[in-house]
């Protein structure tokens, strides 16, 4: 096990810890029910709060998949997804107008000090279009820094919009999903009383889910790791 996947296993381990102590002290039920009561008495600006509120995260680079979560839970699957897309487009278009243009010498200083920021300009570069779309699909490279660089490549406006959406659709409609299902699973059944065949079918269909996304999330990763070192390595010849 390498040392960045053994930070990554302690930092969830201590958000775990955090979470359990933390619900002892705090109702995190009542808090998600006061905020999403908050989101449905503003009608149809909540969802355009929402969306303003992702996009200011995502223009920050703050890890945004549990705000993915948190849509599918308040809104629902389809409005949550349009709250989420939304405000992941305004990030994302942020991002590239920075790289382009407002922040051009600070973003390519940024670029030339950081190796997979460098990795991912040469891939871009060299194959363009889809390896853009490979970037935004894997879970391995940060979706709101790889904004900034794409601004800073030779990347066109309308290639960089259209391989964003592609890429970062199956991700975040599942992080969407999750939410809106667990809510509905729990609003619906009481996990308290649910027998063998409850726990099967609920249970163990969403633990499946789960893994298979995550095993296709990994392969993904590896296989764009892959790409962006033998694109690091053809610009160095």
């Amino acid at each position: 096990m390498s040392n960045k996947t053994k930070l990554r296993v302690a930092l969830l381990a201590i958000a775990v810890l955090v979470f359990i102590l933390g619900s002892t002290v705090f109702d995190f039920g009542q808090l998600f029910r006061d905020t999403r009561s908050q989101f449905e008495s503003l009608g149809w600006a909540g969802p355009v709060i929402f969306a303003l509120i992702y996009g200011a995260l995502g223009a920050l680079a703050a890890p945004t998949g549990l705000v993915e979560l948190i849509a599918g839970a308040i809104f629902g699957f389809w409005t949550g997804s349009a709250a989420v897309l939304v405000g992941a487009l305004i990030a994302a278009n942020i991002g590239f107008v920075c790289g382009r243009w407002l922040a051009r010498d600070w973003v390519s200083s940024k670029v030339n000090s950081n190796r997979l920021a460098q990795q991912i300009e040469a891939a871009v570069e060299q194959r363009g279009f889809w390896i853009t779309v490979l970037i935004r699909l894997s879970p391995a490279v940060p979706f709101n820094l790889t904004s900034y660089v794409l601004g800073a490549s030779t990347i066109r406006w309308t290639t960089f919009l259209v391989a964003t959406v592609l890429g970062m659709l199956p991700i975040k409609l599942f992080l969407i999903w999750l939410g809106a299902s667990g809510q509905k699973l729990l609003g619906a059944t009481n996990p308290a009383e649910w027998g063998t065949n409850e726990w099967l079918l609920y249970g163990g269909g969403l633990v499946a889910t789960i893994v298979v996304v995550v095993l296709i999330g990994w392969t993904v990763a590896r296989t764009s790791r892959r790409v962006l070192r033998e694109a690091e390595q053809q610009r160095g010849d």
